[in-house]
């Protein structure tokens, strides 16, 4: 009986053994994607902003300036973006995060410009596996709001309205 026991122990070290490596080595992988994807993620996207129940579509453009890893799971990429409704134009900052699942929230703050303009709350949706588009939801957090942003990537793009590329 005491025989088996040991035996028993035996087995089951080398069983948590194999998990533990399998483990790692998932967490290996997880971070070789998210450096793949700080890589490959372009640089600009191109789309439209709507709100749920309205017709006024927002031309938006967003570019990054840097993209960084956070962990083996997560990534950020930070830049700025310009919205243009009806010829006004409004600067924001942006901060995007993507999981390795390639979910992504978006951030905004600090709009600049003359029409009104919504930074309590943020965009989750995804981004696709080819990375070339983003398909997400805007919240504003106190009113529930939303909206549906779609963006498609571009070869480069600047702070500008979507109007002038």
């Amino acid at each position: 009986m005491h025989a088996s026991k040991v035996m028993g122990l035996g087995v089951l070290g080398s069983r948590l053994g194999l998990i533990i490596a399998s483990l790692f080595l998932a967490s290996a992988v997880r971070a070789t994607e998210i450096e793949s994807l700080t890589d490959k993620l372009p640089r600009a996207f191109i789309g439209e902003f709507i709100w749920d129940g309205d017709k006024i579509v927002q031309n938006v453009v967003i570019t990054f300036e840097a993209v960084r890893a956070l962990s083996g799971q997560d990534a950020e990429a930070v830049g700025c973006g310009a919205y243009e409704v009806n010829r006004k134009i409004t600067m924001i900052k942006v901060r995007m995060l993507v999981t390795s699942d390639l979910q992504v929230e978006i951030l905004e703050q600090s709009p600049e410009g003359s029409a009104p303009f919504e930074t309590e709350g943020s965009h989750r949706g995804n981004l696709s596996k080819d990375l070339q588009r983003i398909d997400a939801q805007w919240t504003t957090r106190a009113t529930g709001q939303r909206g549906q942003l779609h963006l498609r990537a571009a070869t480069s793009a600047v702070c500008a309205p979507a109007a002038s590329l």
